[in-house]
């Protein structure tokens, strides 16, 4: 990892020294800070290599972290190019700046890459199950399993919510539901309609950070003031009840 062995002069990742340097710097400096907050969380031991890679041409900053550990690769989401452009952008303040900061940044990525470095497993008399990090009230396990006694083989997701008891279970379950779009019916007829999860995600949305204007569809830059601090992300309907 000859990369993450770059010394960090205190104060390069300010706004008025990260505008100066090139990318190749700039990556540098971010593969030592993810590595410096990896190894404080006790993962030396386990990761073999580290690498930040950039995004497509015209979108360099659009960056993914790439961790290489003992068993496989795992990546994260590092940094946005609008954002990056952004804490460049010597017009706006400095306390506007801050926000984007790449060490924010790097530490958002740790926090994610934590949860999924050392995720426990148990091998029980019914299989392998898995216990992911709770998500707000939900606890989410897997369990891979070969049942004699049941005669299957099956792959169970188990979602553990708190203080759902006062929920209505039609509520429950399209809030975990992700297969396609149903029209239930009871014994008795009686129907409801279970949104299908690919249904939940809206258009894309081209969102400018400049200006604050959002349009449909995906674009280069800001229709509304010109501006190429732009994102383009994906709205979310809410589903209605």
């Amino acid at each position: 990892m000859t990369d993450t062995d770059t010394q960090i002069p205190m104060g390069e990742t300010s706004p008025e020294n990260w505008r100066v340097l090139g990318f190749s710097r700039r990556r540098e400096i971010l593969v030592a800070l993810l590595k410096a907050e990896l190894e404080a969380a006790g993962f030396a031991g386990i990761i073999t290599d580290l690498r930040i890679e950039p995004g497509p041409i015209g979108r360099e900053y659009d960056l993914t972290a790439l961790v290489e550990t003992d068993v496989g690769r795992l990546r994260t989401p590092l940094w946005s190019h609008a954002r990056a452009m952004l804490y460049c952008d010597s017009s706006l303040h400095a306390s506007n700046r801050v926000r984007f900061d790449p060490t924010a940044a790097i530490r958002e990525a740790t926090h994610r890459l934590r949860d999924r470095l050392a995720v426990p497993f148990r091998l029980e008399s019914r299989g392998l199950t898995i216990t992911l990090p709770r998500e707000g009230d939900a606890e989410r396990s897997w369990t891979a399993e070969h049942s004699l006694f049941r005669k299957r083989t099956a792959v169970v997701r188990e979602d553990r919510v708190e203080g759902a008891s006062e929920v209505d279970v039609r509520d429950l379950l399209a809030r975990f539901y992700t297969g396609p779009s149903l029209r239930l019916v009871d014994e008795q007829g009686a129907a409801f309609f279970l949104r299908g999860g690919d249904e939940v995600e809206g258009p894309m949305i081209t969102l400018c950070h400049a200006c604050g204007h959002w349009s449909e569809g995906t674009a280069g830059s800001c229709s509304g003031c010109a501006s190429d601090a732009v994102d383009t992300i994906i709205a979310a309907r809410v589903p209605a009840r």
